[in-house]
């Protein structure tokens, strides 16, 4: 599954970051990503299930990226929600650098290997220097996706 199959143009949002803390930023990324959608009503459900995702273990990968998931009964397909802060917070990342690049993941709960081979597959492609540096140099939310495309159409042809 590419990254344009999961995050949509819709689903990206670029932040000056108004909000310092990480818990206050998952929850606005958490409230863009189910607004008006079906998830919307079980937006209680999903945040106890992020959050204690969350404190089990910072979801901040390194290199500037934080993945944060949770999966749910209520969900039936990956939805991915895309967040680009033009200055890093602190999210407890495993090589305590801030993060500018939030990818949050809503996924089923039955399917554990697509749980799995999602989460790789976002952290192989921001694992790319030239991937987040042409991402985070996006201005709006329609060159971000722009990136996103040619990249999906480049991994394609390999």
């Amino acid at each position: 599954m590419e990254i344009n199959e999961i995050i949509h143009e819709d689903r990206i949002v670029i932040l000056d970051n108004p909000i310092q803390d990480k818990q206050e930023l998952l929850k606005e990324v958490l409230d863009r990503s189910v607004k008006n959608t079906e998830l919307e009503k079980c937006r209680a459900d999903l945040w106890k299930t992020l959050l204690e995702r969350e404190k089990s273990m910072s979801t901040g990968i390194g290199l500037g990226v934080a993945i944060p998931h949770c999966s749910s009964d209520y969900v039936t397909d990956v939805k991915g929600f895309l967040v680009l802060l033009k200055n890093g917070i602190e999210f407890q990342a495993v090589d305590d650098k801030p993060v500018k690049i939030i990818v949050l993941l809503l996924l089923p709960k039955n399917k554990f290997e697509k749980h799995i081979k999602t989460l790789a597959s976002i952290a192989r492609l921001f694992n790319d220097k030239s991937f987040r540096d042409r991402i985070l140099e996006a201005q709006t939310p329609q060159e971000a996706f722009a990136v996103i495309n040619a990249e999906a159409e480049a991994r394609a042809k390999k």
